[in-house]
């Protein structure tokens, strides 16, 4: 949940203030090469009334500890608040790894799809103010990550297995290798 909708956010806050001071309902630690990251977890359900968002079951806010294990990383704390359609599982433990799960999980889809047509299309700078165009290009644009993963270019090493290298080989090759494969492996019925 981010800044740009304050009353949810507000509500949200003051639902979970009383939760913060209790034991988390679920703690997990992961370990990298130079820092421990805690993550802990306190939920609460909610009804979609009583939060003013639709389908909401449940609000939940994840503390992320960072604890250095080398001087190049700086400690920090952050709380994260999110709203879930989630309904809650009458386990609370269970309810709290479910939770966990899905917010990490959420982030798989911004690093495999998003950050893409982020750094490959710069897609937050784009000039197309056509809800429409912008829609029909964003199609195109997760078709060529899609062709992308399956290696329609055969790329020859590793480097040319990513993103800009695809577009490279289409563009050199032109479109015809790419709608060639498409309708070899999936011909239209």
């Amino acid at each position: 949940m981010k800044e740009n909708q304050p009353a949810i956010l507000k509500r949200t806050k003051q639902l979970l203030e009383n939760k913060l001071v209790e034991d988390p309902e679920h703690t997990c630690v992961s370990s990298f090469g130079d820092r421990d990251e805690v993550h802990s977890l306190w939920s609460t359900p909610v009804t979609a009334e009583n939060i003013c968002y639709a389908f909401a079951c449940q609000v939940f806010v994840i503390e992320r500890e960072v604890k250095p294990k080398s001087n190049g990383v700086k400690p920090s704390k952050h709380l994260h608040y999110a709203i879930t359609s989630l309904e809650p599982h009458p386990d609370r433990p269970e309810n709290a790894r479910k939770l966990m799960n899905v917010f990490r999980g959420h982030w798989t889809i911004e690093n495999k799809c998003h950050y893409r047509r982020d750094r490959s299309y710069d897609e937050d700078r784009s000039p197309v103010r056509s809800h429409n165009a912008a829609r029909i290009l964003s199609a195109y644009k997760n078709m060529a990550i899609f062709l992308c993963e399956k290696k329609v270019h055969n790329p020859s090493c590793k480097r040319e297995e990513s993103l800009p290298e695809f577009i490279r080989s289409c563009s050199i090759n032109g479109i015809n290798k790419t709608l060639s494969w498409i309708i070899n492996k999936h011909p239209f019925k």
